[in-house]
């Protein structure tokens, strides 16, 4: 049977660890213990923690893709802790998205990146994401066009000049995922940038790039950088 938490030694207890040392002290697996609260009849919070970090390669950034009906599968992760659980990724990132100035001008592939990758760092699936900027390339609105699966997801120019249109913008940027893959693009993703390029063209409104995001840091595909636009 396993040891409860509570009769551990102080220092090794994940609570009174962070109390006392601060949260850069404890181990990945004992953040997520804290988070979980508590076990199951087998395994403690911690041990909990690491089976189901092991079960991501002990990778964070795989860990966060789980779903709700990922977690709930793991014995003893019920509906509240998977929420929790996704609750405090969410918040991860949210924060990284509030770091993202309103008024800043987005005039690099390498900012851009980072403001998409703040928008999809835990998305397991593909999304098409439009940035819409101001002659200045400030950001006026963005928002998500499309959703799709791990492999594709389905944007039209159409859907995405209605935005722009809507929104009286006079530039914008686009992007997508490839969970877990490599950010080179596919000839559909080549395609629907020159669709994207010949539209804005003749509506007179600056298509400034198109990011394809990946996990992993610097890990993007910019066809402006690589002269496709």
């Amino acid at each position: 049977m396993r040891e409860a938490i509570n009769k551990w030694e102080t220092d090794s207890r994940p609570r009174e660890k962070l109390i006392a040392h601060g949260p850069e002290a404890l181990e990945t697996a004992e953040l997520i213990a804290i988070l979980l609260g508590s076990g199951s009849r087998e395994s403690d919070a911690v041990t909990l923690a690491r089976e189901m970090l092991e079960s991501c390669g002990n990778s964070l950034t795989d860990f966060s893709h789980l779903t709700y009906d990922e977690l709930i599968s793991f014995k003893g992760i019920g509906p509240a802790k998977a929420v929790g659980v996704l609750a405090a990724l969410e918040l991860s990132r949210r924060r990284m998205a509030a770091d993202i100035a309103p008024k800043r001008q987005f005039t690099t592939p390498e900012e851009l990146y980072e403001f998409f990758k703040s928008k999809m760092c835990n998305q397991n699936r593909e999304v098409f994401w439009v940035l819409l900027l101001n002659n200045r390339l400030q950001r006026i609105d963005d928002r998500c066009i499309s959703r799709g699966d791990v492999k594709s997801t389905v944007a039209e120019p159409r859907m995405i000049f209605n935005y722009v249109v809507s929104k009286q913008a006079t530039a914008f940027a686009v992007a997508h995922n490839h969970p877990g893959g490599s950010p080179k693009p596919s000839e559909a993703d080549r395609q629907l940038t020159r669709r994207i390029a010949a539209v804005a063209k003749e509506l007179g409104v600056k298509f400034i790039d198109h990011i394809v995001v990946c996990d992993g840091r610097n890990n993007y595909y910019s066809f402006m950088e690589e002269g496709l636009i």
